[in-house]
């Protein structure tokens, strides 16, 4: 058999693919031209070169693992001719299948080394006429806290998720097409072309995806994206068609979409389906999952306060999913979720707990809020707060080797949005307690939003398009560790409230009074200006504030955009300095009033507050 120019790049490389055409069935007659009946042995990548680690600074917990160094020194070019390699050796299966010589069923072999397989158990090849949409994704559903089951994994529950995962081969286009949501927000992310050095480890740690946005898509010739500033939101014909080229080569040159502030035009956009894992993937002893360098990719749709009326899914179905070969022939690989479905809704209850503040939680955050730069270094910065496993060089340093992301690289390895992260989100944190009778309160200001939730009317330019404050349950001391046990729901959302829910005073002033049900004063109403929140069981919580903009429509001066607020906001950038930027608890730091105030009261100091609580009346909590 005779080896186009593709088929003999595979066989350069390493693969041998000559028995294609007998896989599946026997040779009828041997020939010059006849394969073998072996079947095909796809592509395998050479062992990588030796890890190098770095010595953990000074004040590192023993346990805690040495940051790889970066970068690793494999060769780019390297990495590049093995993803190739697995790319042709899938599409020629594909093609065989196509022919009839092959099953539906992917061979495990031809999956590369590092797929968590418990997620993705199984492989299946299917023509586009057999797609079914709802079987596309894995999904987290908007929800309503219920305390006694509490979802993971740091969701804001007023949102809800849906991900396809990506295995085909590179210069495949998928296509999408859908419904634009009824919610206030939609957008999707693809993980972006394949890059050696943009690491995505273990599915969500790394650089970000490259987005769309919805205003930004074109509609359906005669449909009506709602999503735009004056559209109707209600409007019947709302279809649209979206594309993406899977490719090799760097996302932020490749697509315009990559860079700040993540908006271009057109429906179309490039990203990729298999993705180098970095050091933890390429050295499983040093720390990593151990199955292997190499991932799949993925496909982030998010509706962001869909419409009461319209359900979790926001009143429209799942959207469609298509690759295409160059020829043209459409296909779909689907990936068994179940798994990762399970895992994704796994819930938990929380115990009740009572704890005060200590000395060392009100020194190390009295200075207010930080800005969160990756969801990687958030997780690793409260496991070096709450354990004392390292300070901020460390952090670093590990973020660096992990994940390949840091304030001092390239783009995209330095942007504020990582793997999984909404791009357009600006991720605000911080921890605090609240004991047994005591009531938290928040006061500041809020950005203008729209106002969806209620169904129809137009799509209103704003000061933002989304503002949400989410509680994360913090376990105590060493108990954090059991949040990286296998079967762990960790990220908990314990609280939340977003900007709909909160009652505002003049000029966009609020009250928030967070405290268990008991502890509630009886003045934290409505009718006193208070939105009152049950705080949940766990006595420590990681806020998290989300500031969702899509500049230049839902934009404010005040939101604390990358520009605003730079990397040395972050806990671990070794300029950061909570005096210079965040001036502690108060509202002299950079974001003014819009930065929340925390006080800490009992229930009797609050409701000595009377029967109208304005912001200024709130004692200061000095800590």
């Amino acid at each position: 058999m005779t080896a186009d120019p593709d088929r003999r790049r595979l066989l350069q490389a390493g693969a041998s693919l000559a028995a294609l055409g007998a896989v599946g069935r026997p040779v009828a007659a041997a020939g010059a031209d006849a394969a073998p009946a072996a079947p095909p042995r796809p592509y395998r990548a050479a062992a990588p070169p030796p890890v190098r680690l770095l010595d953990k600074p000074p004040g590192s917990a023993w346990w805690a693992p040495k940051p790889p160094a970066y970068p690793q020194g494999i060769a780019a070019e390297r990495l590049i001719r093995d993803a190739q390699g697995y790319s042709d050796a899938l599409r020629c299966y594909i093609e065989a299948w196509f022919d009839g010589r092959v099953p539906a069923e992917l061979p495990a072999r031809f999956v590369p080394p590092g797929v968590n397989r418990k997620d993705h158990r199984r492989f299946r090849l299917m023509r586009e006429d057999e797609v079914r949409p709802e079987a596309q994704w894995a999904e987290r559903l908007a929800h309503t806290i219920d305390p006694q089951r509490l979802y993971g994994s740091f969701p804001d529950p007023n949102c809800t998720y849906l991900i396809a995962f990506l295995f085909a081969p590179f210069g495949c286009t998928l296509e999408m097409s859908g419904e634009f949501p009824h919610a206030r927000f939609f957008d999707v992310q693809i993980s972006p072309s394949f890059d050696p050095k943009s690491y995505r480890y273990d599915g969500g740690i790394g650089v970000p995806e490259v987005p769309i946005v919805d205003a930004d898509i074109e509609p359906l010739p005669g449909h009506v994206n709602p999503f735009r500033v004056g559209a109707d939101r209600d409007a019947a014909e709302r279809g649209y068609a979206l594309r993406f080229d899977l490719a090799i080569g760097d996302p932020v040159a490749g697509d315009e979409a990559m860079r700040p502030p993540f908006r271009a035009p057109g429906n179309r956009r490039r990203g990729g389906a298999l993705f180098f894992q970095g050091p933890w993937g390429a050295y499983p002893w040093i720390g990593g999952h151990g199955r292997g360098a190499w991932d799949i990719g993925q496909l982030w749709v998010r509706y962001y306060r869909p419409d009461d009326a319209k359900g979790a899914l926001a009143g429209v179905p799942h959207p469609r999913l298509v690759y295409r070969l160059p020829d043209g022939r459409g296909f779909w690989l689907a990936v068994d979720t179940q798994g990762i479905h399970e895992r994704a809704n796994r819930t938990v209850a929380l115990k009740p707990g009572s704890a005060e503040p200590t000395a060392k939680e009100h020194n190390d955050h009295r200075f207010g809020w930080a800005k969160q730069v990756g969801i990687f270094r958030g997780v690793i910065t409260g496991l070096a707060m709450n354990t004392g496993a390292g300070g901020p060089d460390y952090v670093r340093a590990l973020d660096k080797g992990v994940a390949g992301r840091g304030h001092d690289l390239p783009a995209p390895n330095h942007y504020e949005p990582s793997a999984t992260s909404c791009t357009y989100i600006d991720y605000m944190v911080r921890s605090m307690t609240c004991a047994q009778g005591k009531v938290v309160v928040l006061t500041g200001r809020m950005p203008r939003c729209p106002r969806t939730g209620a169904g129809g009317g137009r799509m209103a330019a704003a000061e933002a398009r989304y503002w949400s404050i989410v509680g994360y349950h913090i376990p105590d001391g060493w108990d954090f560790l059991k949040a990286f046990a296998p079967d762990a729901v960790n990220g908990v959302a314990q609280h939340a409230v977003m900007d709909e829910e909160v009652v505002l005073q003049d000029e966009q002033w609020f009250v928030i009074a967070l405290s268990r049900p008991e502890d509630r004063p009886v003045n934290a109403t409505a009718d006193a200006g208070v939105t009152w929140v049950d705080w949940g069981a766990g006595p420590k919580v990681s806020w998290t504030l989300r500031w969702l903009s899509v500049a230049p429509e839902w934009i404010a001066p005040t939101a604390p955009t990358a520009a605003k607020v730079g990397p040395d906001g972050d806990w671990a950038h070794p300029a950061f300095d909570p005096d210079a930027m965040w001036k502690r608890n108060s509202f002299d730091g950079v974001m003014g009033e819009y930065q929340p105030r925390v006080h800490y009261l009992t229930t009797a100091e609050f409701e000595a507050l009377g029967a109208r609580v304005r912001p200024g009346d709130v004692p200061l909590w000095r800590g």
